[in-house]
């Protein structure tokens, strides 16, 4: 395994966790009991990009301000690397010239050693690289990312989350921002207003009390519960998916906006 830890947390409190992970996956536990912030960047692999990656990846805080980047996967010269991760019965493969492909792998034999050569170029088995980062309660975080999954367990103040191919898994978010192209995001709750606009990813929020809510996406589907505690605007809109809206029946205090063009809408 190769691992690296906050040094010294800076402050008491709630912090911004400031992430940048190219690839990977991030998990963000909020813990009412903890007084200061504690992440680490970790992989199995004692060698190879994701190894590399980890080694210089770079934790930091100042004040209630908590930095972790994470550098891109580097690749070996020499031709074609491919990085192939499992996890979760997903496989993902990276290559250097290429984005990267979810699903079944097809003309490719991976040996016991975990190393295959296949069209002039070489792959490897990677466990890949994981951010575990602990918060105080009223955190929150912001996040850049290509191909990296973020999971939030916990209450977590705000989120901003900038995407390509990740997708985000969340407990209660109290604000939540998100721009992504390929990823699907599922909420358990939102509780102030939400903005997320996805291209080919759907959207789930199970319980939505806000003052606004603006989920837009171009072929996936968007699913959001209105409680009680829910008022202002609403507005779903997908080109090519379904919307589906619970709790907004009879609700003149909510302004609800839909619109789909190839799909279908139950509210």
């Amino acid at each position: 395994m190769t691992e690296k830890n906050l040094p010294t947390p800076a402050a008491v409190g709630p912090v911004l966790a400031s992430i940048t992970c190219p690839m990977g996956s991030v998990q963000v536990t909020v813990d009412p009991a903890a007084t200061i912030a504690r992440a680490v960047v970790r992989t199995e692999d004692t060698t190879g990009p994701a190894a590399e990656a980890v080694r210089d990846a770079r934790i930091a805080q100042d004040g209630n301000r908590l930095t972790i980047t994470v550098p891109e996967l580097q690749g070996a010269s020499g031709g074609i690397t491919q990085t192939v991760i499992t996890r979760g019965g997903r496989t993902r493969v990276t290559q250097v010239i290429g984005g990267t492909v979810y699903g079944s792998v097809t003309a490719m034999t991976i040996t016991k050693d975990g190393r295959v050569m296949t069209g002039g170029g070489t792959a490897t088995v990677s466990s890949g690289v994981e951010v575990l980062i602990t918060l105080p309660a009223g955190s929150g975080v912001q996040m850049r990312s290509d191909n990296a999954d973020l999971t939030v367990i916990g209450v977590l103040a705000a989120l901003d989350l900038d995407t390509h191919n990740g997708s985000l898994t969340a407990g209660i978010v109290g604000r939540v921002q998100v721009r992504g192209h390929n990823g699907d995001n599922d909420l358990q709750s939102v509780t102030e207003w939400a903005d997320i606009e996805t291209h080919n990813g759907s959207t789930y929020i199970g319980s939505y009390g806000g003052g606004a809510a603006r989920l837009i996406t171009h072929n996936g589907n968007v699913d959001l519960a209105a409680t009680s505690a829910a008022t202002g605007r609403i507005e779903a809109r997908s080109h090519n998916g379904n919307i589906r809206l619970r709790g907004v029946s009879n609700r003149p205090d909510l302004d609800v906006v839909t619109n789909t063009r190839n799909g279908h809408v139950s509210k």
